[in-house]
């Protein structure tokens, strides 16, 4: 995933993605262009507090959009396409903050029916978004709480939902797309291979291949729609350059990732952050992600 403006100085995250096992993630999402981000799929519940420009998300046959201090609720297993917005004097900033799945599963008997796609809060108390803040807080800085306390003011947002009619839910476990999805999510560097993860779901991979065609898709296309998403996340809430994330989803050659983000998405990995500089060597087309990163790959 990944929001509100209590002391932006105080809240700032730095351009890294912080987390605490068992309790969940945070990051400042940062984008410097209108771009549309088709069929995105959440692998794991989450919300999104805008803090400049405006997010528009598109699900079915719905069109939602949220404004500076408004809220977004992402169920875990939803695909949506989403345009991030920037503002007129600068670029689209939001918090994330992903829940880690067991802490969510504890609310799933609680009264509120589950959350079964994105819905935006467009006016939570302002209890609610300070919550959010010290939420934020627990998860980001390790060393200020115990983990016991830190979850707490996790839970704190749960409880905060449920009050809202709103609650999580995971999707179930047989749903083979779903189950590989979060085996691939776990490590999208890893050299994933069809033959050895369908022994390890208890197929075999002709078996594993007729299923998922039967869903429309394939392994080799999961595996490379699970890092060009992993990686739009990196670029937004990050400073890495190009070619670390390129690694960091299993790419050796950046300028073999970018070819592979750019068919994804329809843009090139730098315009998230900007930059849309571009030039050809030998008949090929190389992104900039500033200076000679894509050119080292």
């Amino acid at each position: 995933m990944s929001n509100i403006d209590t002391s932006q100085d105080d809240l700032a995250l730095g351009r890294t993605i912080r987390s605490r096992s068992g309790i969940g993630s945070v990051a400042e999402v940062v984008q410097h262009a209108s771009l549309l981000c088709r069929r995105l799929a959440s692998d794991g519940p989450g919300l999104v507090l805008v803090e400049s420009g405006r997010k528009i998300i598109r699900s079915g046959d719905v069109e939602l959009t949220a404004s500076v201090g408004q809220v977004v609720l992402v169920p875990d297993g939803c695909d949506f396409d989403v345009i991030n917005e920037p503002a007129a004097d600068g670029p689209y900033r939001a918090l994330a903050l992903n829940f880690a799945p067991g802490l969510a599963r504890e609310f799933q008997a609680g009264g509120a029916p589950p959350l079964r796609r994105i819905e935006v809060l467009t006016d939570s108390p302002a209890a609610f978004r300070l919550a959010c803040d010290v939420a934020i807080r627990a998860i980001a800085d390790r060393d200020a709480l115990p983990e016991p306390v830190a979850a707490a003011r996790v839970r704190e947002i749960l409880l905060w939902l449920d009050g809202f009619g709103y609650r999580f839910e995971q999707p179930g476990g047989d749903d083979l797309v779903v189950r590989l999805r979060r085996m691939l999510v776990a490590e999208p560097a890893r050299s994933w291979r069809a033959a050895p993860v369908a022994s390890s779901i208890g197929m075999s991979e002709p078996s594993l291949r007729r299923h998922l065609a039967e869903r429309g898709t394939s392994f080799t296309d999961l595996l490379i729609d699970v890092r060009m998403t992993a990686a739009l996340y990196l670029l937004q809430s990050t400073d890495q350059p190009v070619t670390q994330i390129a690694l960091d989803v299993g790419y050796e050659s950046a300028s073999r990732f970018s070819v592979r983000f750019r068919n994804r998405f329809g843009f090139a990995p730098s315009e998230i952050r900007g930059h849309h500089r571009d030039f050809e060597r030998n008949g090929t087309k190389f992104e900039l992600d500033g200076a000679a990163a894509i050119i080292a790959g």
